[in-house]
């Protein structure tokens, strides 16, 4: 990882019982922590290398995991996932991360995990990549003749708790996202009231996504 901080575990115990394992990375106390919640593919220690612009730019950084990847046990649900969050959240807020110095990153799926801390915690920012309306509505274009939405556990509605989130907010897109379609980036976004900005991204699917050019906007946005 070139000159920037190393990172190291970051070790949470669950309210049933699990030993979840995320990582972290600290720079200067003087600036941001980001939290970065990742997709449904790989796990949170592949995204190491994303980061490296954020490093170096002195910020903290944690990588979030969740039950059922990166070798942490139990099964992952949406209840589930957002207990842990919490719990990891007020971890950062135990070690003296003020949440207001706190900025929540989620892709794909961590969009959902991310929106929903959001609405619970006064954070300095919200920076969605590749966001979705809600599960349901995502998968009944891949199903159409199948009711999705009444089976679907998880939900995730990005679309209703976006609504109730004041912090600045950040939307990533890739114009050629074919696992989520642009549209439902941009019905997120509609949706949301305070400051916010959309950034299309030309050429850029789901999963050739390019994080330095993320991470340099959301720098140059957030005037960090």
């Amino acid at each position: 990882m070139s000159n920037s901080a190393p990172f190291t575990i970051l070790e949470i115990r669950t309210n049933d019982g699990l030993s979840l394992r995320s990582w972290q990375s600290k720079g200067d106390p003087e600036k941001k922590t980001f939290i970065f919640f990742h997709g449904n593919a790989g796990n949170a220690a592949d995204r190491m290398p994303t980061m490296e612009i954020l490093l170096q730019a002195g910020h903290s950084v944690v990588l979030a995991e969740y039950r059922g990847y990166g070798g942490n046990p139990g099964k992952p649900s949406e209840d589930k996932l957002i207990m842990d969050a919490r719990l990891l959240m007020d971890e950062i807020i135990k070690q003296g991360v003020n949440e207001q110095d706190i900025i929540l990153m989620g892709r794909s799926l961590g969009t959902g995990v991310a929106t929903f801390l959001a609405t619970e915690y006064d954070v300095a920012a919200l920076v969605l990549i590749s966001a979705f309306s809600s599960l349901p509505e995502v998968a009944a274009e891949y199903y159409p003749f199948f009711p999705v939405s009444l089976l679907m556990r998880d939900r995730f509605n990005n679309l209703d708790r976006i609504k109730n989130i004041t912090a600045p907010l950040l939307v990533f897109h890739g114009e050629m996202d074919r696992i989520i379609p642009l549209p439902y980036g941009l019905k997120v976004y509609d949706a949301a009231q305070g400051k916010k900005a959309f950034i299309r991204l030309p050429g850029q699917g789901h999963n050739n996504l390019d994080m330095d050019q993320i991470n340099l906007h959301v720098l140059k946005q957030l005037r960090l």
